[in-house]
């Protein structure tokens, strides 16, 4: 009977997954760089390359260009994280645990009425407000929320615009203890990253997900979208069978 021998870049693929149950490479940290790897493991770059891009699949690693390769929380860590309850999705989305998120930056804008934003809130010539929050990893930014709501909104939460924190904390917590429920479309972004006030990491494609939220008395409280790199986007949802 002919003997298979297990391909090198699975036996890598397996060192590697071995070592992070082990915690020798924690969650959130960054593993050695390629060259080292190579040497490690007495492999080729491109058996190396394979192994990692499996791992990448698997929701194992992320990637950064120029950065290098991370490792993610896994499920059990992530304690079941999922995008199934009302919450900011960008902290129930990333594969990388938030306390890992090097830096957060956040600004606001005011703008005239447009015709879109007076459709979407039913409202007639109302200036209305953007506000963006950026998460970065070293030096590359991972995601962002973009949000559009009006100034009662604002008003009615009262937090001080000028202050970036409470931006953050107002867009991750805080508007969900006024959203009755919301509706969540997930796409890949056709924008490129170049595009955007602040960069994302160079040849990054970029899910996008779309949320209207909703005020318990039906209208629509802020729009937000929210952008990840599309290698530290991993999230879930329990789906249950339904009776015809």
């Amino acid at each position: 009977m002919e003997m298979h021998r297990t391909p090198k870049y699975v036996q890598v693929y397996n060192q590697i997954l071995s070592m992070i149950k082990r915690s020798q490479f924690a969650p959130g940290s960054k593993l050695p760089s390629e060259e080292k790897l190579t040497n490690d493991f007495n492999v080729s770059r491109v058996t190396l390359r394979t192994a990692l891009s499996l791992l990448k699949e698997d929701g194992v690693i992320s990637s950064i260009h120029g950065q290098g390769h991370f490792v993610n929380f896994s499920d059990k860590q992530k304690n079941d994280q999922g995008i199934r309850t009302l919450g900011c999705p960008v902290l129930d989305s990333l594969t990388i645990p938030i306390e890992q998120i090097s830096e957060k930056d956040a600004y606001y804008f005011k703008n005239p009425s447009s015709v879109f934003t007076d459709k979407l809130f039913e409202v007639k010539d109302i200036s209305y407000y953007t506000l963006n929050v950026w998460y970065k990893i070293d030096n590359s930014n991972i995601a962002n929320i973009f949000s559009i709501l009006l100034p009662e909104t604002i008003e009615k939460f009262g937090f001080n615009l000028d202050d970036k924190n409470q931006i953050i904390q107002f867009l991750e917590k805080d508007i969900y203890r006024e959203v009755a429920n919301s509706k969540l479309t997930i796409s890949i972004s056709s924008r490129k990253p170049d595009s955007f006030r602040r960069n994302f990491a160079e040849n990054e494609k970029l899910v996008l997900m779309t949320e209207d939220l909703y005020a318990t008395n039906g209208k629509v409280l802020a729009q937000n979208k929210y952008y990840i790199a599309e290698s530290f986007f991993r999230t879930s949802l329990v789906r249950y069978q339904t009776n015809h």
